[in-house]
């Protein structure tokens, strides 16, 4: 496999964060547009989310070394994405429970094995984006939407502020030393967005 400096990773990551900000805000948006909705929108991540975890999979599988318990954790987490509608609060938040205790398992492995680290990155934000949206369809089904966009607007801000943050302190660092700083901090701007919805 050909390896990629690590200037070139740091912006890949870089980007896709950048992007997963803006798909954040769009989401945001047309959640807000009401309960009924919501429960739609929950399929509907549910469904992309799917997709990605099936082509992760698939990478996976085509690596040199295939790695027997992810991929029966990619198929459990497949068969919780694939459970029926949620038509209710209390269905939803069961859904959300067990979707995210299962992708905590992933999360788990991935970081503990050296051979999955180089996709970790990426997983890492489509998980946690992911969960901000599940945050962010919770309230929605809660509250209304008045809260959550003053919420979403500063988080948002604050989420920028760390990717520029993890850009200039990254970019000139030996891949290797710098691993687990990175997957923290990426999980830190998430966490802001995640907090403005649990206090929203």
């Amino acid at each position: 496999m050909k390896t990629i400096d690590n200037a070139t990773f740091v912006d890949k990551v870089v980007a896709q964060l950048r992007k997963t900000a803006i798909d954040l805000e769009e989401f945001q948006v047309k959640a807000s547009l009401g309960k009924a909705e919501a429960t739609d929108k929950y399929e509907e991540i549910k469904k992309k989310f799917n997709l990605f975890i099936h082509e992760t999979k698939n990478k996976i599988e085509l690596g040199k070394e295939k790695i027997t318990d992810m991929n029966t954790m990619f198929d459990e987490l497949i068969v919780q994405l694939a459970l029926g509608k949620a038509e209710s609060k209390d269905a939803f938040k069961e859904q959300k429970k067990k979707l995210l205790h299962k992708l905590h398992d992933i999360e788990v492995k991935i970081k503990t094995n050296e051979t999955l680290n180089s996709i970790y990155a990426y997983v890492l934000i489509e998980i946690e984006m992911f969960r901000v949206q599940l945050e962010i369809l919770e309230k929605n089904f809660e509250k209304g939407k008045d809260g959550v966009k003053t919420a979403f607007e500063k988080s948002k801000k604050e989420f920028n502020e760390m990717i520029e943050k993890i850009k200039s302190k990254y970019s000139g660092k030996k891949k290797e030393t710098q691993w687990e700083h990175f997957q923290n901090e990426i999980s830190e701007a998430f966490g802001h967005f995640k907090q403005a919805f649990s206090k929203a």
